[in-house]
């Protein structure tokens, strides 16, 4: 816990230097988190945040997911630079440094959790053809910081989002139907499905969502994940 304390510290000394860039995020309560690799789940309801500063071309992006006991979850502090944006196209590469506190059952040496450290380069991409469409393309690789944990990590994705979408007067949905690889190295490999999709009443402050992802591929120790709750943007 000193730890996590000594980063949330950290990332509030970064976010406050940066208070005259744009700020942006969102908050989520949830009944089972989800990883950003959605074939990952807490387990439990979860309390999910995530912040985009942006200064010119640059920006950071730090996320603090915990549990509703507000024990730690997963951290990342993502850094970026946008080397396209225009109109249609926007693409951006990614440094992030991430920690995953995995929990001990039983409790091992006096620590509850054993903590997962690694570091990802990302290439993200938005490619927009139409008004309230978007083409979302995703590549993450992630290694291994020091054991324990997973020696390296590979994550492709592909999204099509509908953003913004009319039903009736009043009622707004986005959904966004996904398909991904995953591979943890000695641990997995193969493809999954998944789809988020959001609904929002006209003058709401917030909107609801329902996440489902499941395993395309066979794969011992993968399962159909479901999450929903509320985002509260900001």
């Amino acid at each position: 816990m000193k730890f996590f304390k000594l980063i949330v510290f950290c990332w509030a000394i970064t976010i406050t230097n940066w208070a005259v860039a744009q700020t942006s995020g969102n908050i989520q309560l949830t009944n089972n988190g989800v990883a950003p690799a959605p074939a990952f789940a807490l387990g439990a309801p979860a309390i999910l945040s995530s912040t985009i500063i942006r200064k010119g071309k640059f920006y950071f992006n730090p996320e603090f997911n915990l549990g509703m006991d507000l024990k730690p979850w997963t951290l990342f502090a993502r850094v970026g630079y946008y080397l396209i944006e225009n109109k249609k196209l926007t693409i951006a590469l990614t440094a992030n440094t991430n920690w995953f506190f995995m929990k001990n059952n039983p409790v091992i040496n006096n620590q509850e959790f054993q903590m997962q450290q690694y570091y990802s380069f990302e290439l993200n991409g938005e490619y927009r053809p139409f008004d309230n469409q978007k083409f979302l393309f995703s590549y993450w690789r992630s290694d291994r910081l020091r054991l324990p944990g997973v020696l390296f990590e590979n994550f492709i994705n592909f999204a099509y989002e509908f953003d913004n979408l009319k039903l009736g007067a009043k009622n707004i949905i986005t959904t966004k139907p996904s398909i991904f690889y995953l591979e943890d190295y000695g641990w997995l490999s193969g493809y999954f499905a998944a789809q988020t999709t959001t609904y929002q009443k006209e003058n709401w402050k917030c909107n609801v969502f329902l996440t489902t992802c499941w395993p395309i591929t066979k794969m011992q120790g993968t399962e159909f994940i479901w999450n929903t709750g509320v985002n509260i943007p900001f």
